[in-house]
């Protein structure tokens, strides 16, 4: 039965769906809009580029003030030193999530077998949310790759401390935080594992990637000591999940979702005018708004990985002991850990869960779904599971079409559309391509520094 899933025929099958994969993540990038957040970043990039102006934080936070450091800037240049274009960005993004993606998979694929790749493809690769999120300009769409490359990472230090693993794992926490808050998780997660031990330190590199990461830090340092007010939190205060309920429900409702089709109004406001006439969006919108409402049920799937995994978690030996263990176990124990980083995290942040704040746990939540998923086509529910495989993959591939061509971050112009409205009419409009391809709206006494 397994030998199906690896035959010749179906790994030229599995590298030709990832190639369609990618190709329409290209797609969906040259078409990407950008929004205040969007300008916000390329600023970072244009400034240091054309005006020599290196800015040495990073993008506002929910919480006040702006991310430690200045990575972003690089993140946002460099792209741009290729291409002077804004879809150079969106395209750079297309690749770090390719490559985290393929890491990982070779990474894990001895606890997931072969069904399992298959699993991952459909689920995580093909999966709307992060096809959508890894093509286009944000911020936030940085933490998906993170949460690829901290498992990745971690597999690696599972039985002994590796250096090279170690310093990767180390700096992708520190360097990550420049990029977006939510590598706070990470490290939270990576103490659990610690304490637990399923991860083995190696303390040199742990020092090493310390190191680097403080010195990546001085001139951020230096600009704060300036100016205060650059430094990040403010808004909120400790635990305000815990307190309130709500913020950590909703954090964790956002991070089951995100192992669904169940997605936000940002994605399924659609609008066909734009890309196929008038007349047609009085065809197509009923049909594709009530398949994009009934694909909210597919939330329930993770909901029932999550139980289904916490309820043997109980029954299992220490985790500590599946370190040395296959890595089939291990993994249930990262996973585990995950969860329980989650739902702390979410009860101490000091402001309302987003679900992109959430987006650093779209692997994770995945491979919930995914390994039971597998353990079941091993078993006699196989041929039910494959018919119920079969009517997620039609819907994810209308959906993907319907978002790459009526969404409104991948379309210019239409009902609710993305808009970038700007304090002034700046040299990089033109620049960087933006009054072509977006739609621009100047209004001076518009507050750009929104807050990611």
């Amino acid at each position: 039965m397994n030998s199906a899933f690896r035959s010749p025929s179906r790994t030229v099958l599995y590298w030709s769906i990832f190639g369609l994969g990618l190709a329409l993540s290209i797609v969906m990038a040259r078409r990407s809009q950008v929004e205040a957040d969007q300008v916000n970043q390329l600023r970072f990039g244009w400034w240091w580029i054309a005006q020599d102006v290196f800015l040495p934080h990073g993008m506002p936070t929910s919480a006040g003030g702006f991310s430690p450091g200045s990575l972003i800037t690089l993140f946002s240049a460099v792209p741009l030193m290729i291409w002077w274009d804004f879809r150079a960005l969106a395209l750079s993004m297309v690749v770090i999530n390719m490559a985290a993606f393929l890491f990982l998979e070779r990474s894990i694929r001895p606890a997931l077998g072969s069904r399992g790749r298959w699993l991952l493809l459909l689920l995580l690769w093909l999966g709307p949310w992060r096809m959508a999120f890894s093509s286009f300009i944000w911020p936030p769409n940085y933490a998906l790759p993170m949460g690829l490359l901290h498992l990745a990472t971690a597999v690696h230090m599972r039985q002994k401390p590796v250096a090279l693993a170690t310093f990767a794992h180390v700096l992708l926490i520190g360097l990550g935080a420049q990029l977006h808050s939510s590598a706070a998780l990470l490290a939270l997660l990576s103490i659990a594992l610690f304490t637990t031990r399923l991860i083995k330190v190696h303390w040199s590199a742990f020092a090493a990637a310390t190191c680097v990461t403080l010195l990546s830090l001085i001139p951020w340092i230096r600009a704060i000591a300036t100016d205060p007010s650059l430094a990040p939190a403010g808004a909120g205060f400790p635990f305000r999940g815990l307190t309130l309920i709500y913020p950590m429900v909703r954090g964790l409702g956002y991070t089951l979702r995100m192992a669904s089709l169940s997605l936000p109004s940002r994605l399924t406001t659609f609008d066909f005018t734009p890309a196929f006439g008038v007349g047609t969006d009085h065809w197509l919108l009923p049909p594709m708004t009530l398949l994009a409402a009934v694909a909210h049920l597919t939330a329930l799937v993770p909901i029932w990985a999550v139980a289904r995994l916490f309820r043997n978690a109980r029954r299992r030996r220490p985790w500590s002991q599946e370190a040395d263990g296959p890595l089939r176990g291990w993994l249930k124990g990262y996973l585990a850990m995950a969860c329980c980083a989650a739902a702390l995290s979410f009860a101490a942040s000091p402001t309302t869960m987003m679900y992109w704040q959430t987006q650093v746990l779209m692997a994770t939540i995945t491979l919930v779904v995914v390994i039971p998923l597998e353990g079941i086509l091993r078993t006699r529910h196989r041929p039910t599971l494959l018919r119920c495989l079969s009517i997620w993959t039609v819907v994810t591939v209308l959906l993907l079409a319907t978002i790459t061509a009526a969404a409104p971050m991948f379309r210019q112009g239409g009902r609710k559309a993305a808009v970038a409205v700007l304090t002034a009419d700046e040299p990089l409009i033109d620049e960087l391509g933006l009054r072509n391809h977006c739609t621009v709206t100047i209004d001076e006494n518009h507050n750009w520094a929104i807050p990611d």
